[in-house]
């Protein structure tokens, strides 16, 4: 993939001071771009920055990059890269907060669509349902059906169960969404 060159007016210093003013940012200028965090990142491959590199755009005020990568919205939160980080660097957390901050900005990801409905089979069902998710997922994205044959022969092997299992006690997991919405609202002001 080919990046086009910095220049200073795709930078955005407002938006690079305001990101080392949160708690997930406030040592991204420490970062010496060793590289553990991409080396630790399983899904790294997926992403079109790694971790290490959204660090760097961070530094430099890449906001329409950052925000418009799909590297947020693939992120696992697998905490690896924040755990071997020698600096204490949290790109998991960096990303939870971008979130968030992209979608107040209305920029739009089709990673940010499977996000949304994991989020929404969680909220409803209290657990992660495959069967659910990917049916709610194929209705969004029509490029899903050529999945179609190998999510079958999952099924036939009893990987793909059609039963949704909900949890019973959802109070909690409720006040947990809603105190998320909260603050996606509070970031949109």
């Amino acid at each position: 993939m080919t990046k086009e060159p910095i220049v200073p007016e795709l930078r955005d210093n407002a938006f690079r001071d305001f990101m080392m003013k949160t708690p997930a940012g406030e040592k991204i200028t420490t970062c010496m771009q060793c590289g553990i965090c991409a080396g630790s990142c399983p899904v790294s491959h997926e992403m079109d920055y790694n971790p290490r590199q959204l660090v760097r755009m961070l530094q430099l005020g890449l906001k329409h990059e950052v925000l418009g990568s799909n590297t947020i919205w693939i992120c696992t939160t697998c905490f690896s890269c924040s755990v071997r980080c020698p600096r204490g660097i949290r790109p998991t957390e960096l990303m939870e907060t971008l979130k968030p901050l992209a979608i107040a900005e209305g920029v739009k990801n089709k990673n940010a669509k499977f996000d949304n409905v994991f989020s929404d089979v969680i909220k409803k069902t209290g657990r992660a349902s495959e069967f659910l998710l990917i049916s709610k997922y194929s209705l969004i994205d029509p490029g899903m059906i050529k999945q179609a044959t190998f999510g079958f022969s999952l099924f036939l092997k009893g990987k793909l169960p059609l039963s949704i299992d909900e949890m019973e006690e959802t109070g909690e997991l409720k006040s947990i969404f809603e105190l998320g919405e909260k603050k996606e609202e509070k970031v949109k002001k």
